[in-house]
């Protein structure tokens, strides 16, 4: 007796409102940067700065737990993960250049994967679309990586238009799979 294999595809178009949702707040949170730019990156560094100083902190406590494989190495990961947060809550605005250099990075990598899924993949509909989003995620982090004199605020509206564009994307994707699983 055989048994019908699940269909991938088709249980990924059963999430489309948690992708619409993403979709949304993707949207809604680039508006936020594009309102107020140097505001929100500050927030966001120091809210990195917390997340590490307490992530460090757990890891340390981990090192001294009785099933610990490596506790050397979680305290030592711990100690950097604090002096980390604490390096990033003293010093927000240059940790804004740093994450936003990674963030460039991020978006040329993804942006050029994009671009090649949508050149190689003949069976992706609406490539033009993909291969598009692709470019857009590239030259902005080509901006962002490469600009003379970086500002936060240039950074951050660069950052707040792509993720509005991001969001708005996924918010298509969506639809698309609402198509899909009915």
């Amino acid at each position: 007796m055989e048994t019908a294999t699940p269909n991938p595809a088709l249980a990924l178009a059963r999430e489309w409102p948690m992708v619409m949702f993403v979709g949304l707040l993707t949207a809604a949170f680039g508006v936020v940067v594009v309102v107020w730019p140097s505001q929100t990156l500050v927030v966001l560094s120091v809210l990195l700065g917390i997340q590490l100083l307490l992530a460090g902190l757990f890891r340390l406590i981990s090192a001294f737990s009785s099933e610990a494989i490596a506790p050397g190495f979680l305290g030592f990961v711990g100690i950097l993960g604090m002096v980390a947060g604490v390096a990033v809550l003293r010093h927000p605005f240059e940790t804004v250049a740093v994450l936003a250099t990674i963030l460039g990075i991020v978006w040329i990598v993804s942006g050029s994967i994009d671009i090649i899924s949508a050149l190689a993949d003949s069976r992706l509909d609406d490539r033009w679309f993909f291969g598009l989003a692709g470019l857009l995620s590239l030259v902005s982090g080509i901006i962002v990586v490469s600009w003379p004199a970086p500002t936060v605020t240039v950074i951050a509206w660069v950052a707040g238009i792509y993720l509005i564009l991001a969001g708005i994307s996924m918010m298509y994707s969506a639809f698309r799979l609402r198509s899909l699983a009915r």
